[in-house]
């Protein structure tokens, strides 16, 4: 579970450096640092910690002062790593074996390392079979039932003989590679645990550990912002997996079920969406904002103010908006789905709800019931927002880090 340490902490009375790493070749600017890798990083630094973030060579205009480049054969180099003089290496692996190399070579400088994914673990069947063969189905959400049924039926016979052989080994002895392995939500860490513990070891299952995905800072609630009813939206609209058609039905379907609900669609407005809210009624299209893209410190305000954060998405990894949402004191209301586990824990601390079926009429349903509970004082902004940038905020998740390892920071 999520902050649990496999050592006992101790003072750290000197100075520590714990880096980060993703070993791509990431532009390193401001956005960079806003969000996993280069947020870790920051999150560090807040409490007191040297960090900076590693990337692969070369460099890029315009990047962060934090950022510093490596060669591929210099991250192969266990000099490389001992010259930086690491306590520890926080790196972005998402437990492909293409990085074994890297994260030996770090290990075998004395560096403590543990490899982070952002994803739930679906890869194989061997570590869940139910959500394996439901998410085969799942990702393909947009194709006909039979053909869904059929690429299943198609793809089982190999997913459990030789792509186990070939790639899902691999993979689970990547996961047991490093002193530890992080996962973002409770649901994925029992899967690369499940993995790991039958194609390795029950011992190298133990390494594998829930550690979120960290949010910026700034989201947080803030009680002089008033709630108003308002629900948000927040997605790339021009990505299928988004499901847009989806999010604008369901908020046609929601206008008629609440006369007094506004809804403000935030994102690259996309010619579909444009069509969809002209034809909408007068009096309904009123109640429709398409905001477009706008900065980071807009959207907070927009969270802050908003009750409900609307999510219509086939399939995400740990879904870093609708965790900004929680951090400022809205709830969630997305679809029930195997590809959505991050989405099934953050409506677990009284802060939403899912539609067990992805449809219009069931997801509008689900919203309509979820503002209700706000109408009934069911939901509180305060609660939420504390519950969860406990566990969200870069400094929360890196005092997290730093216990497993059995260290404590002085701030």
């Amino acid at each position: 579970m999520f902050n649990n340490s496999h050592s006992s902490s101790k003072e750290c009375n000197r100075h520590m450096r714990w880096f980060t790493c993703s070993p791509r070749n990431f532009f390193g600017t401001d956005a960079f640092f806003a969000r996993d890798s280069g947020l870790t990083c920051h999150g560090f630094r807040a409490l007191g910690i040297e960090s900076r973030a590693i990337a692969l060579a070369p460099a890029h205009e315009g990047q962060s002062a934090d950022m510093i480049r490596g060669t591929i054969e210099q991250m192969n180099n266990p000099a490389w790593w001992g010259a930086l003089n690491l306590d520890g290496l926080i790196i972005y692996t998402w437990g492909q074996p293409k990085y074994r190399s890297v994260v030996e070579a770090a290990m075998a400088a004395g560096v403590k390392v543990a490899q982070v994914t952002d994803t739930q673990g679906l890869t194989s069947p061997v570590a869940d079979l139910l959500g394996h063969l439901r998410a085969e189905q799942a990702h393909y959400w947009q194709e006909p039932a039979f053909k869904r049924l059929f690429r299943t039926i198609i793809k089982l016979p190999v997913s459990c003989t030789i792509r186990l052989l070939r790639r899902d080994r691999a993979h689970a002895r990547m996961v047991a590679t490093s002193d530890y392995f992080f996962a973002p939500t409770p649901r994925a860490a029992l899967r690369f645990q499940t993995l790991v513990r039958r194609l390795v070891s029950k011992q190298a299952a133990a390494k594998v550990l829930c550690v979120p995905i960290p949010v910026n800072f700034h989201f947080i609630h803030d009680p002089g912002v008033a709630k108003k009813e308002e629900v948000v939206a927040v997605g790339r609209w021009d990505s299928l997996q988004k499901r847009t058609p989806l999010l604008a039905t369901t908020i046609s379907q929601a206008l008629k079920l609440r006369q007094s609900t506004r809804y403000r669609i935030f994102g690259k407005i996309t010619p579909y969406l444009e069509a969809w809210h002209q034809e909408l009624p007068p009096e309904y299209r009123q109640r429709v904002v398409l905001e477009g893209l706008v900065p980071n410190a807009e959207l907070t305000t927009a969270y802050q103010q908003a009750r409900v954060m609307l999510v219509s998405a086939a399939y995400e990894g740990c879904h870093v908006s609708s965790a900004e949402a929680l951090c400022c004191g809205a709830s969630v209301v997305a679809c029930r789905s195997p590809f959505l586990g991050a989405l099934e824990w953050h409506i677990s601390k009284n802060s939403g709800r899912l539609s067990d079926k992805a449809n219009p009429q069931a997801l509008a349903q689900t919203l309509v019931e979820e503002l209700a509970a706000w109408d009934r004082g069911e939901r509180n902004p305060q609660a939420i927002s504390e519950a969860w940038t406990k566990i969200f905020h870069p400094e929360q998740v890196v005092r997290s880090i730093l216990e497993i390892f059995g260290e404590k920071s002085q701030k």
